[in-house]
């Protein structure tokens, strides 16, 4: 390799940052909801807040498994309409600046819900508010992403800059993980929800700085049906897809799960949650300093595929830690470092990986669909989310209190076994970049 090349792998593209941070406010926004929300609908009683039960867990889960799978017939929508569409400000800042409206209205409401609702209505307005959360998501998602591969255009330069919207993503999950908990305890739900959503809006719009090239589309582009299903019967697409469902199927569980694991088995106050996600989070970040190098040497499946072997390992660890050490504190922290260390190629490799079944796609069909791959991805994504957020609420049923923390066990257990499961699903991925 020449020092040239080298030198892409190690220096942060500065014109690149208003791009960059973009997904730092998205991580923010998002883990901010999965840290709380189930929190805030179910608090369990007794609780620090003197909250009453507005929904179980197990309908705060399905809520959000419905909401999702709705939000995500947005994305591939959003996909086609972002690659057929050209305008003076480019095809994706329009579709950027349009989301935020939903997606920071949604967020805020979602903490904010209406006094003496009775179930049903409490539940038809979580639907409501999540959905509206998840279309703002997914039409901030597609565009942003697709925009990535035009961004950087070689395989080295994708793995750099998908590896650094990975970096700034986790500290944005730190910053949620740690602010959201804190800013409860202090200031209640709603000041948590109106201060995460200037800090949201405020990075979420950063990328409307960034220049777009304005290239003028050529030929005729298939209509929906035709696009769609061109993505879907791809093969090395479908094995990837496969992948990351299951694999953000564990990232929802691993979401989650922070905050009841400080509850149940920990036996702290729910603030205590805002170090446990500094750990997870810090944990990943640490781990991005390895991404680079082993996949500049492996290449991106091979890493990957071994990190979520180690993540496997890792969570069904976590749910044997009851046996071995009970709640004694600095195993539990030990054991949070060595298990979510390979999460950081969760958040860099797969966009990555996308830009090269991308170009791929583009060699055999002669038109760069950029789009309408990211905006399926998302759709099959949120489908697996919702099931992840869906099946950590009815795990958690089973218990999640000191007194009965199986359904806390359950859940890691979960988490270790699908990312098993995705480690084997990769095997036959042809790609070797």
């Amino acid at each position: 390799m020449t020092s040239s090349t080298s030198s892409k792998w190690q220096h942060l593209r500065i014109d690149y940052l208003p791009y960059i941070t973009g997904w730092f406010g998205n991580f923010i926004v998002n883990n901010a909801l999965l840290t709380m929300l189930i929190y805030r609908y179910d608090p369990g009683i007794p609780n620090d807040y003197n909250l009453s039960i507005l929904l179980p867990s197990a309908l705060v889960g399905i809520a959000i498994m419905i909401s999702r799978i709705a939000g995500a017939f947005v994305q591939p929508v959003v996909g086609y309409f972002s690659d057929r569409f050209w305008s003076p400000w480019g095809k994706r800042r329009p579709f950027i600046l349009a989301s935020l409206v939903p997606l920071i209205g949604g967020f805020i409401l979602l903490f904010n819900p209406p006094n003496n609702l009775n179930q049903t209505t409490y539940f038809i307005y979580l639907v409501t508010m999540l959905w509206v959360f998840y279309v703002g998501m997914a039409s901030y998602h597609v565009p942003y992403l697709a925009w990535l591969p035009t961004l950087a255009k070689s395989p080295e330069g994708r793995v750099k800059l998908s590896t650094q919207i990975g970096i700034f993503g986790l500290v944005g999950a730190t910053i949620g993980g740690i602010i959201a908990p804190w800013l409860t305890d202090s200031y209640g739900f709603q000041g948590m929800g109106i201060a995460i959503s200037l800090i949201g809006v405020i990075t979420l719009a950063m990328p409307l700085l960034e220049k777009e090239e304005y290239t003028p589309s050529k030929g005729k582009y298939p209509n929906f049906k035709t696009t769609l299903t061109a993505a879907f019967t791809n093969r090395t697409f479908c094995i990837y897809m496969i992948t990351m469902i299951l694999a953000w199927m564990v990232i929802s569980i691993i979401s989650v799960i922070p905050t009841f694991l400080v509850i149940a088995l920990l036996k702290r106050e729910v603030s205590f949650a805002a170090v446990i996600n500094t750990i997870i989070v810090g944990s990943a970040l640490a781990g991005f300093t390895l991404v680079l190098p082993l996949a500049q040497k492996y290449g991106k499946k091979l890493v990957f595929q071994g990190s979520l072997i180690w993540v496997g390992l890792g969570m069904i660890a976590m749910a044997c830690g009851r046996f071995w050490w009970q709640d004694s504190l600095i195993p539990w922290l030990i054991l949070s470092i060595i298990a979510n260390l390979a999460l950081a190629s969760f958040f860099s490799l797969p966009n990555a990986m996308l830009s090269d079944i991308i170009d791929q796609d583009a060699e055999q069909q002669g038109m760069g669909r950029e789009a309408i791959f990211f905006g399926t991805r998302g759709l099959l994504i949120q489908f697996s989310q919702g099931a992840g957020s869906f099946l950590t609420g009815l795990i958690l049923s089973f218990g999640k209190t000191p007194d009965n923390p199986w359904g806390v066990q359950i859940a890691f257990l979960c988490a270790g076994i699908l990312s098993l499961a995705a480690a084997f699903v990769l095997r036959p991925y042809a790609i070797k970049k």
